[in-house]
């Protein structure tokens, strides 16, 4: 494609010369556009770190047999990004991230929103088989809380999300959530 695209350029600059301005700004139309093709963002494997999260989820808490929601883990956006979709099993609690790799500060990004009006912004890094993404948000009240979510890439092929919040400036931590995602049986 890009071998097309320039022999198409070469002959675009000999046959007009660059005669008139309509030709230069196809020239720099098309040569913007050979860019674009040979750097595909998505290409980066660190783009796909977060892949194993990927499925069709049923959420237990960690260590029982309590199931406590369902998640629904796809790939959007031509494979740059994961979309979220979670249900509690008890309740109508229901949300969505959208999940990305940022290449320009290097970091994964989740924005979290759901069915009560709370949003949550957070990002981090993948490492040693877990990805771990904080924020500190403030509260209506002046004071801060520290949100630190690791989701557990384990061998089986399990999934532990753990998220632990700190309201004295990551001095101690709260657990907020502790669940295991076992995929479902298709």
């Amino acid at each position: 494609m890009i071998y097309g695209k320039m022999q198409y350029l070469i002959r675009l600059i000999f046959t007009f010369s660059f005669h008139g301005m309509k030709h230069i700004f196809t020239f720099l139309l098309f040569a913007s556009s050979l860019n674009i093709d040979a750097q595909n963002a998505c290409d980066d494997p660190k783009v796909h770190e977060f892949d194993f999260w990927i499925g069709s989820w049923t959420v237990y808490k960690k260590g029982t047999d309590t199931i406590v929601g369902y998640n629904e883990i796809k790939p959007v956006a031509d494979g740059c990004s994961l979309l979220e979709s979670y249900r509690t099993s008890r309740s109508n609690y229901k949300g969505n991230s959208l999940n990305k790799y940022n290449p320009i500060t290097g970091k994964w990004q989740q924005f979290w929103v759901d069915n009560r009006g709370m949003t949550l912004s957070i990002e981090g890094s993948f490492k040693d088989d877990k990805m771990i993404m904080e924020n500190e948000e403030k509260n209506r009240d002046g004071t801060s809380t520290n949100n630190r979510i690791t989701w557990f890439k384990n061998a089986d092929g399990t999934v532990r999300q753990f998220w632990e919040q700190s309201n004295d400036k990551r001095k101690t931590w709260k657990v907020a959530f502790d669940g295991l995602y076992i995929k479902k049986k298709e």
